[in-house]
């Protein structure tokens, strides 16, 4: 059997010691907006068109943080090979952004409660925050 492969590219958006995150009508967790990169994109460009797509977002790209391999899908538990591209970026139109169907919620969590483990998170972040790229 073939094993399914992605790559994805997203954002950390970090304001006031707060992680903007959204969740989807199928999430159970809290993630990073962002998705699949697709055919003729960048990883740069996906993350760019992926946020806008998500929460009509306008960013700014800072720099890229580590990026994550896993092998199972958070929100199935399908076996799958899923890459994560990360880029620290600036919000350029806070005032503007807004939830884009399939996404429900957008939300600003204060990165001391994530440490805490108040809200359930998708594996990435918790894994940016031990790599240090959250703080």
């Amino acid at each position: 059997m073939k094993m399914r492969f992605i790559v994805t590219s997203g954002p950390v958006i970090i304001e006031g010691g707060k992680l903007l995150v959204n969740r989807g009508d199928k999430d159970d967790f809290y993630k990073l907006p962002g998705g699949t990169v697709e055919e003729g994109d960048s990883l740069y460009d996906a993350c760019i068109r992926e946020v806008r797509e998500e929460i009509n977002a306008e960013i700014e790209i800072i720099k890229p943080l580590n990026p994550l391999i896993i092998y199972k899908n958070p929100q199935s538990g399908e076996k799958m090979t899923i890459v994560l591209i990360h880029y620290l970026a600036k919000l350029k139109n806070k005032d503007k952004i807004r939830a884009i169907a399939p996404i429900k919620e957008i939300k600003w969590i204060n990165i001391s409660e994530i440490k805490k483990e108040k809200y359930k998170i998708a594996p990435n972040i918790k894994f940016l925050i031990e790599q240090g790229d959250i703080k």
